[in-house]
């Protein structure tokens, strides 16, 4: 013992006479040969290196200690701060703390120890720089804890000089955490404070504007900060055109792509995907076609989303053909297509009526390396469900477990329609059981099929009752689900319930369909209750969701 503690003196004798960098040689090299180091040669080979100025190897230091990658944690943050300042003489204390926290935030520890050493450093009468501050937030931030970095920033916003990135950080978290009013709060306190929002502030808060659906207040934002001089970079001009496609909003967000040419902010990969799938969406395949030639001419590589966006467009077209020649181009340009692109393909066949073709894209995922998913044999399943090949379905069904891949609530509901649509009600409903047995929820669609199924098999009994579970189950009935029961209870002759739920229907707002009119006209009709007829369609009429003279003419 008393040769470890003579060995111990020698090194810090030697350390607080050497230079910073020989001092911190000596001390690794004693670190990895000697004993592990004492918090007194930790603290002081801390010291020693802020004295000169080299707070990275002090944080460096630190981290290995405090983190045990040079030793086990034998340290704690606050300990080694008390040790550094016990040692410590005429020295500026800010730096010590902030090392240690720079440290600690680094070392991804538990953040509470740090933020206790940061209020003991307020505590002091010291003032952390805002970088000290912004670490400490964006660990919360990061952590998905906005409230936490809230309440840091109100408790401390006084005592601390905040910049910019202060309230970026901030902005980002309550943007996050989808608090938009919070997000105008951080712009209003920047701007009594004199701090100028920057570029990432504004677009940070637009962005979270577009996914609340506040296109306008997006549109006022970017505005604004044109008006006060902050010039919009890439990023922004992307979020705004993407935010406005989204919305349906083409002509603001087209208008803006032009603006953005103009200004010398050259749209880059994203912002050409974004436009070319507003095109794609819209079936305007030429001007697609037009801007893919732009994007090659501007030297900018088409990616795999650019060509599945157009590969996409041309299947929802049926035009399954042109869009295999774009499989072969993005091969050339060296683009693997993956799972996506083949499922869009397969889907196109299937829609067209060209299983086999579809089917022998399966097989080729298999040879390619490729895994095919449950949406993969969804299309295939609805497909052969359309054709009404049963058989075929089962098998796929049976193919898809075997493969380890667990049927989703939309294989069951094609599965139930499936049957329901072959008036087997028996197995619709065993499919049914074992949907709920794998704990998948029942939604609207699978409602539909089944009552779907009930309807055409006349059995409005099974079908109200269905009808009536999707309320207690909290699932709202669609105008497909209302148009369904009305011809339902028309075919049975029920013209009051049929009546009943034309009004229900209309009163949601919905428009029933041409037949849900006609059918619940002629069985009023058929009844003898003229009278009811007549009201109804001057009901309908006044209402604003009556058919036109045309389709009366049609149900007379």
């Amino acid at each position: 013992m008393p040769a470890r503690n003579d060995q111990a003196l020698s090194l810090l004798s030697k350390m607080l006479k050497s230079p910073p960098r020989k001092a911190l040689s000596l001390f690794n090299s004693s670190a990895q040969q000697c004993s592990p180091p004492t918090q007194l040669a930790v603290s002081l080979i801390v010291y020693h290196l802020i004295s000169f100025n080299m707070r990275w190897f002090a944080e460096c230091v630190t981290l290995q200690m405090i983190s045990g990658k040079t030793t086990p944690p034998l340290f704690t943050i606050s300990s080694l701060v008390q040790c550094v300042i016990r040692e410590g003489k005429n020295f500026n204390y800010s730096l010590v703390y902030e090392t240690f926290i720079a440290a600690h935030v680094k070392a991804q520890l538990p953040f509470e120890e740090a933020c206790l050493v940061f209020d003991e450093m307020i505590a002091k009468g010291l003032v952390p720089r805002s970088c000290t501050l912004n670490k400490l937030l964006n660990i919360f931030v990061k952590a998905n804890n906005f409230d936490g970095a809230w309440q840091l920033f109100e408790k401390n916003k006084k005592a601390v000089h905040l910049d910019e990135y202060t309230f970026g950080i901030l902005m980002k978290g309550c943007c996050q955490n989808g608090d938009l009013d919070r997000g105008f709060q951080i712009l209003s306190e920047m701007c009594n404070m004199g701090i100028t929002p920057n570029v990432v502030v504004y677009t940070t808060l637009i962005g979270a504007c577009f996914t609340k659906g506040e296109a306008v207040k997006a549109k006022s934002l970017f505005l604004e900060m044109r008006n006060l001089g902050v010039v919009a970079n890439q990023l922004t001009y992307n979020v705004m055109i993407n935010g406005f496609l989204r919305k349906g909003l083409r002509d603001d967000g087209f208008e803006l792509y032009e603006r953005m040419k103009n200004e010398g902010t050259m749209p880059d990969l994203h912002t050409y995907n974004t436009i070319l799938h507003a095109f794609c969406r819209d079936g305007e395949m030429n001007r697609a076609y037009k801007l893919l030639r732009e994007m090659q001419e501007m030297r900018i590589t088409p990616n795999v989303v650019t060509y599945n966006t157009i590969i996409n467009g041309l299947c929802r077209m049926r035009r399954t053909g042109e869009a295999n020649k774009f499989v072969s181009e993005m091969k050339l340009y060296g683009l693997s297509p993956n799972i996506l692109t083949y499922n869009m393909l397969i889907d196109g066949y299937c829609h067209l009526g060209m299983m086999d073709k579809a089917f022998k894209l399966l097989g080729q995922l298999t040879s390619l390396g490729i895994s095919p998913t449950v949406i993969t044999y969804n299309i295939l399943i609805e497909g052969c469900s359309r054709f009404g090949n049963l058989a075929r379905v089962l098998e796929l069904v049976r193919e898809m477990e075997e493969r380890g891949i667990s049927p989703s609530k939309v294989t069951y509901t094609i599965l139930i329609d499936s049957f329901a649509q072959c008036n087997d009600m028996e197995k619709a409903l065993a499919v049914l059981s074992r949907m709920k047995s794998a704990n998948l929820v029942i939604d609207v669609c699978t409602y539909g099929a089944l009552i779907n199924g009930w309807c055409n098999k006349g059995s409005m009994k099974e079908a109200s009752k269905l009808f009536k579970g999707m309320r207690e189950n909290n699932v709202e009935p669609n105008d497909v689900i209302y148009n369904t029961m009305i011809f339902g209870y028309c075919k049975e002759g029920s013209s009051y319930k049929a009546l009943k739920l034309l009004k229900e229907m209309t009163d949601k707002g919905m428009a029933p369909n041409l037949a849900s009119y006609t059918f619940t006209f002629q069985v009023l009709q058929c009844d003898g209750k003229h009278e009811e007829a007549r009201h109804l369609f001057g009901w309908l009429i006044k209402s604003g969701s009556g058919p036109s003279t045309v389709d009366f003419e049609v149900m007379a």
